[in-house]
């Protein structure tokens, strides 16, 4: 295919990077994790699948969703575990309440329309399914450095929160029992989907 080996050589890079990351990212799911929670995991935004595939032995079937097929490729071709799904956060082609547990990794800040995101992740999610969203800490030099460079000198428009905003946002759409960790790259909000299904009270940053 012409210019995959450039989206290959970009996804490589990628995963050296987040390497020193994983094993505390897979402490922090752990720890937060339920039996009843553990039956698929959702990695949305998950790239070449390499935090997802370090949690195979933990849930019975674990996928990524990715937009980028360069990544997805990439991803299938190394982790034959991993079952990849191209697609977008505000439209999740996975049927109601069919996901135990949803992760998403320094991938909000992307997502044009956040709101609709999280829409979808409740609706995805079963009854008391976890939702683990971890960000980039935009009150630390690298998460400003982070933003800049994102923002001014690539022109993303990428909407990163402050963990105040997200913890709040999170509670908004019918998730419950919202907590925040820190992690040494940024932050994690973990929340427990709403078992009663209200309807979230939804308001624009």
């Amino acid at each position: 295919m012409p210019g995959s080996g450039g989206r290959l050589s970009i996804a490589a890079l990628s995963e050296r990077d987040k390497k020193e990351s994983n094993s505390e990212l897979r402490s922090v799911v752990l720890n937060h994790l339920t039996e009843d929670s553990r039956d698929v995991l959702l990695d949305v935004g998950g790239g070449t699948g390499m935090l997802t595939e370090t949690l195979s032995d933990v849930f019975g079937q674990v996928l990524v969703l990715e937009p980028d097929l360069g990544r997805l490729e990439y991803g299938a071709r190394r982790r034959p575990d991993v079952g990849f799904i191209r697609g977008i956060a505000h439209r999740i082609p996975i049927a109601d309440g069919g996901v135990g547990a949803l992760i998403s990794v320094a991938a909000f800040h992307h997502f044009p329309d956040q709101d609709a995101a999280l829409k979808e992740m409740g609706r995805v999610l079963k009854p008391q399914g976890k939702l683990l969203l971890a960000e980039i800490d935009i009150s630390t030099v690298r998460g400003r450095l982070l933003r800049f460079t994102e923002n001014r000198l690539m022109g993303a428009g990428s909407k990163f929160l402050t963990s105040a905003q997200l913890l709040d946002k999170v509670g908004r759409h019918g998730f419950v029992e919202p907590v925040l960790d820190r992690i040494s790259r940024g932050y994690i909000v973990v929340a427990t989907r709403d078992a009663a299904g209200n309807a979230p009270l939804v308001t624009s940053w």
